[in-house]
């Protein structure tokens, strides 16, 4: 819990967090069996660390929710959660290749007058050009990486794909080719000078790749030949819970099963045996 979402978090948030890790832990307990194991200790599985070096306030808010876990048709769901969603909470699909789930949807994440300032999707460039210039009114929008930009020269973006294809030529056009309802890129596409087959991108693909992206929402400005600029929200896949969402909302007041509801609509909260 305080290496997810940190140990100074308001307690329902870390509540929230200790739900998540619960609910994550026991759908994927066979998810690595064939490797003998159940789960992993860093961020491909959840970030686990000695546990006799929580506070009290940590300790209350696993006590608070022992055994509380969310579920969907009787079954712990897929409890995936990040950073921050930079204002807007992704489908499933739009992070990974999977099936839509349907506590997993895109939603704007702020208060009513956020909300009223965009409709879905916002697959147009200019209107998540606009989208992404502004931050008053979504929640957990204080997060250093809420609003961000990263830019790459040719060389940069070469590097990135070496091990992808080594011989591939040096990049020209950096295009987006397709985009889910959140905005975020399904599908980018790198041309090199060379009469070469282009490199596409895909979903979590484009961030393993481009490791310096903190997330998928953004849009592509070509500053010069040779030279982008992404500029973009949010910190990881934007799916599920916004840790730092989760946080401005219990410094509002919420509980820890409003939070919940809030992020995973229709789930249930309750009790696992």
């Amino acid at each position: 819990v305080p290496h997810e979402i940190g140990p100074s978090a308001p307690v329902s948030a870390l509540a929230t967090q200790a739900v998540l890790a619960r609910t994550w832990a026991l759908a994927n307990s066979r998810r690595f069996k064939v490797d003998g194991y159940h789960l992993c200790s860093d961020t491909q599985c959840q970030v686990y660390k000695d546990p006799n070096k929580i506070d009290t306030e940590v300790s209350r808010a696993i006590e608070k929710t022992a055994g509380k876990v969310l579920t969907w048709d009787g079954k712990p769901i897929s409890a995936v959660y990040h950073a921050t969603n930079g204002g807007i909470m992704a489908s499933v699909n739009e992070a990974w290749s999977m099936d839509e789930v349907p506590y997993l949807k895109t939603n704007l994440d702020g208060s009513l007058r956020w909300i009223q300032q965009f409709s879905i999707p916002l697959k147009k460039r200019s209107t998540l050009k606009s989208f992404l210039s502004r931050r008053d009114g979504a929640y957990g929008n204080n997060h250093y990486l809420f609003r961000w930009k990263r830019k790459f020269t040719s060389n940069d973006l070469q590097k990135d794909l070496l091990n992808l294809r080594p011989n591939f030529g040096v990049p020209q056009k950096v295009n987006v080719l397709d985009r889910g309802p959140s905005g975020r890129v399904l599908a980018l596409e790198i041309i090199s000078k060379s009469n070469e087959l282009p490199i596409v991108l895909k979903k979590d693909g484009i961030r393993r790749i481009l490791k310096t992206l903190p997330s998928t929402l953004f849009i592509v400005e070509e500053l010069e030949s040779g030279n982008w600029q992404f500029v973009g929200g949010g910190f990881g896949h934007g799916s599920g819970l916004s840790q730092a969402g989760a946080i401005d909302l219990a410094l509002r007041g919420w509980s820890t099963r409003k939070i919940l509801k809030h992020y995973y609509p229709g789930t249930t909260y309750e009790s696992f045996r």
